[in-house]
């Protein structure tokens, strides 16, 4: 050998003494073979069948692989193949025990099985022409009527023939995915549920089925997505929650699960299993719950800690002073969660009138003065000069004349007064003399006394309940602009 020769042999063993180990056994049918036996115990059979015939494109010979794929076939009803497979691993290895026991048990169940034998024998092609004739209607008919007597099988071949005429009926791709889901050909399952949400995306029940398919498959990211999915179409969907919650108890997202499953009881507070899941879950992590919920407690954010010390409180196993503990930080945060909520329900209210004074702003000061009854509490955007500033009730009330050119110290026909739901900021905008725009409610009709002539009003001038005003003054660029929701 010459010395370039010499060389390259070195390099090439120096190159697959460095390779890892797992490039290395990743090229050989053993590996390819224990891959597909973890999918094959996870039902993951479509991903099993390929590792398999990977194995097999290394090695055509390796009789674990024929073994294997054969129980693929055996899994997913393909008898005739499964039966190939079985005889090449028992021709291959004549001790292959397993392969033995396997061939046995299944030309032991095709001798019972006259329709399989003549399959297998190429003796049923009269009956198959008959089989592939019938129309759509009459293969869905026979396929219910099979059903009804329990013989599944037989029922699933007619229904994938209508579905050759029919392949976007969904009710025929519900009825076919639930019986391969129910034989465990979950590929199979997988695809007539797809073919089905594809012609009624709106339809809950099939993303649910889908999830159901994941989960059985060991995925449950995709389980949740198809859960979650479910939920947003019908939000009552009690099964879809509780499936959700099981998602994310195999991802080992507790918290989420058990969230999920307190979900499930604001739906039916009677579901025993939500009850079993939060006792089993929320129980062994009690503390964590007193912990955490403590931490968003002191943080102030009470819509956190709550339901965590809720289900420390209820379903944990804490000493009586943490339980005291979880007593008094639950009742101070459901306060601080009522009040918020109640403060909101205001804002929204204000809301609303703050949009509604865009509608009904045609009617005017002077109007409601004359006639009031009609007009109490409706939404108004008016504007004005401000008169002058009193104090009411510890707050600023704005007097405004709504008609600058008359004088509002012997004509109070087109007064009002602004009360606000909060404390005004100091600000030098808001003056006598200055300008406001106010959109809000009419509260009531009063009485008005005119700080600057003493004279009250001779009839009852409206009151608006702000919700949004605005300030412009003099030698100011910029209006204050202030939204009390």
């Amino acid at each position: 050998m010459g010395r370039t020769g010499i060389l390259s042999a070195t390099l090439v063993a120096l190159l697959i003494i460095l390779l890892p180990v797992d490039l290395l056994l990743a090229s050989t049918p053993k590996f390819h073979v224990d891959v597909g036996l973890n999918h094959f115990y996870k039902n993951r059979y479509l991903e099993a069948y390929r590792e398999f015939k990977a194995a097999l494109d290394i090695d055509p010979r390796y009789p674990d692989a024929h073994f294997n794929l054969g129980r693929v076939y055996k899994a997913q009803g393909f008898i005739k193949e499964a039966l190939i497979e079985f005889q090449i691993a028992v021709q291959l290895k004549p001790d292959y025990l397993a392969a033995k026991r396997e061939l046995a048990a299944l030309k032991q169940s095709l001798e019972s099985d006259v329709s399989a034998q003549l399959k297998l024998q190429g003796k049923e092609t009269f009956q198959q022409t008959e089989f592939d004739n019938l129309t759509a209607d009459e293969a869905e008919k026979r396929a219910r009527q099979l059903l009804s007597q329990g013989r599944t099988d037989e029922a699933l071949k007619y229904f994938d023939l209508a579905l050759r005429e029919r392949p976007d009926d969904t009710a025929l791709n519900k009825v076919a995915g639930f019986l391969y889901f129910k034989q465990n050909r979950y590929t199979d399952a997988l695809a007539r549920y797809t073919s089905a949400q594809n012609s009624s995306p709106s339809d809950p029940e099939i993303p649910y089925a889908i999830g159901l398919i994941y989960m059985k498959t060991q995925v449950p990211q995709k389980a949740e997505t198809s859960f979650a999915h479910a939920l947003r179409l019908q939000p009552d969907m009690i099964k879809a929650a509780f499936a959700l919650g099981e998602a994310y108890e195999a991802q080992e997202r507790t918290e989420d699960a058990v969230f999920q499953f307190k979900r499930c009881l604001e739906i039916n507070p009677n579901l025993k299993e939500a009850q079993s899941k939060l006792s089993y879950l929320a129980g062994r992590q009690s503390y964590n719950y007193f912990s955490r919920g403590s931490y968003f407690y002191q943080r102030g954010e009470y819509e956190k800690a709550e339901p965590l010390l809720s289900l420390a409180r209820t379903y944990g196993n804490l000493t009586e002073d943490q339980n005291l503990q979880i007593d008094e930080m639950l009742n101070s945060s459901r306060y601080w969660i009522n009040k918020k909520k109640a403060q909101e329900k205001v804002n929204k209210e204000i809301r609303a009138v703050s949009s509604l004074s865009y509608i009904t702003k045609t009617f005017d000061v002077y109007e409601v003065s004359r006639n009031s009854s009609p007009y109490i509490g409706k939404a108004v955007e008016w504007s004005g000069n401000i008169e002058f500033i009193t104090t009411r009730k510890g707050r600023k009330v704005l007097f405004v004349n709504s008609q600058p050119s008359i004088n509002a110290n012997s004509n109070m026909d087109y007064s009002f007064e602004i009360e606000f739901p909060k404390d005004l900021p100091d600000d030098p905008r808001i003056a006598a003399d200055a300008s406001v725009s106010v959109k809000g409610k009419i509260l009531r009709v009063d009485k008005l006394k005119n700080n600057k002539s003493g004279s009250f009003s001779s009839r009852r001038q409206p009151v608006v309940g702000a919700s949004e005003v605005e300030f412009l003054r003099t030698n100011y660029d910029q209006p204050l602009l202030l939204r009390f929701y």
